[in-house]
């Protein structure tokens, strides 16, 4: 299969960022994010409600110009380690052929050739110092008219909550429902949780991660869970204290695998304790302004020690520790933090972030979920997509991360561990009764 780059152009809000809107200040949370894009690609089937390619990207472009104008941000670039200048320089907008059917490359799905959909390297760690364009974008044209847009997104603004209120407001425009755009809201962020001074701060504090700064050669593979999967597992989880949700359960169960497998590798240290981290969604907790529209990072680890952790664990366990992990990160707890300037420094922060247990090397599995965000229903006039998808091939990647989307099928886990230990898991009997290695999309 070839993927030949056929354009590519800048595309610049419709309107120039007035002068009270030229600085985008980050928020605390924004400034701890590493300087890399995460991924996205969105597959449309050809639809006869559209006519010939050219004008479907002609109105793509208009209409990205447009959201462009109402999120300006994306427009401009990091001035520094504190805020973008929203300096209107625009979006990077490619377009590439696809020399094959969309069939063909999704009947199973071809993740080793995904990253040549998106329009630079996903996840790459850029010096922070290194100044970005704020989004990329390729769409890409298939032999039979189908259509996949990969997007890049840099992690410095974007979480994937604001990814999808700015994909609702471009699709919306995109096809004429301007009732649906998602006005964001830029202010809350930055101005509840601004940036601190965290020199000092108490040995192990907020460097539980500093090893995921460490990039090793990674495969990304795909897994489904079907909702009967997803039953079996809550069914096997659920007790008169715990009734978990279908997050708990899936993460749990897979977490307990990618440890069975690390350890499995004979010259891992086994006496290395495991650690689970969860990112929290903070708007749904803290209600109102940050659950309208706010964009940034709002996100928090919920840090969760595994012990003992083998193929002979039962799920309800690791089901309990997540649950009493996530459990809590309250709206109580993040108030402290908007309002207590030395929060960072409290025992109470100190406990969260397992003070003290970098000294032992810890290794770390990263968990975040996709699911309810409307990616889904993103429509830009073509019909809903058949598909979602991240990232693939083997690449220098942070290790043992784990994204879970949301499908018409049940839950995606798109996992990325180091090679030899993503091919231990692919061969775990167990892990395979539930997971479903990388099916093929029904078109």
């Amino acid at each position: 299969m070839e993927i030949s780059i056929t354009s590519r152009e800048t595309i610049k809000p419709s309107l120039p960022t007035s002068a009270e809107c030229k600085t985008q200040k980050l928020c605390l949370f924004d400034v701890f994010q590493l300087n890399t894009y995460f991924p996205l690609i969105l597959f449309y089937s050809k639809t006869s409600n559209l006519e010939g390619f050219s004008d479907v990207s002609t109105q793509l472009k208009k209409s990205l110009s447009e959201a462009l104008t109402i999120f300006y941000p994306l427009g401009g670039r990091r001035c520094d380690y504190f805020s973008i200048d929203c300096n209107d320089e625009g979006a990077i907008y490619m377009e590439a052929s696809v020399n094959t059917n969309m069939e063909v490359f999704l009947k199973p799905p071809k993740l080793e050739l995904l990253n040549q959909l998106l329009p630079c390297e996903p996840n790459k760690c850029h010096p922070h110092q290194e100044v970005l364009p704020q989004l990329l974008v390729q769409v890409n044209i298939f032999q039979c008219g189908g259509i996949a847009i990969g997007l890049c997104n840099l992690h410095i603004l974007l979480d994937a909550y604001s990814c999808s209120a700015f994909l609702k407001t471009w699709f919306a425009i995109c096809k004429g429902s301007k009732e649906e755009i998602s006005w964001p809201n830029f202010y809350s962020a930055s101005s509840s949780f601004p940036p601190r001074n965290t020199t000092g701060v108490r040995a192990g504090m907020l460097n539980i991660n500093k090893d995921l700064n460490i990039e090793e050669t990674c495969t990304t593979r795909r897994f489904l869970f079907d909702h009967k999967a997803i039953n079996e597992l809550k069914s096997m989880s659920t007790s008169d204290e715990t009734k978990p949700t279908r997050y708990q359960v899936v993460s749990s169960f897979i977490s307990k695998h990618m440890i069975v497998s690390i350890k499995e590798e004979c010259c891992c240290d086994k006496t290395r304790p495991m650690v689970a981290l969860h990112v929290v969604d903070m708007r749904k907790r803290m209600g109102e302004p940050f659950s309208k529209g706010a964009i940034g990072n709002l996100l928090w680890p919920a840090l969760v020690v595994l012990e003992d952790v083998n193929k002979n664990s039962d799920i309800i366990d690791l089901v309990k520790v997540v649950k009493e992990g996530v459990g809590q990160l309250t709206k109580e707890l993040f108030q402290k933090l908007e309002n207590d300037p030395n929060f960072l420094w409290s025992d109470e922060c100190a406990e969260l972030m397992l003070e003290g247990i970098e000294a032992n090397k810890p290794i770390s599995l990263v968990f975040t979920s996709w699911a309810n965000m409307g990616f889904k229903e993103m429509d830009f006039g073509s019909g809903k997509p058949l598909w979602l998808a991240q990232r693939g091939g083997t690449k220098q990647s942070i290790p043992n991360t784990v994204i879970l989307m949301e499908t018409r099928e049940g839950i995606e886990a798109w996992i990325t561990m180091r090679e030899t230990h993503i091919t231990i898991l692919e061969h775990d009997v167990d892990f395979l009764l539930f997971a479903l290695p990388n099916p093929s999309i029904l078109i």
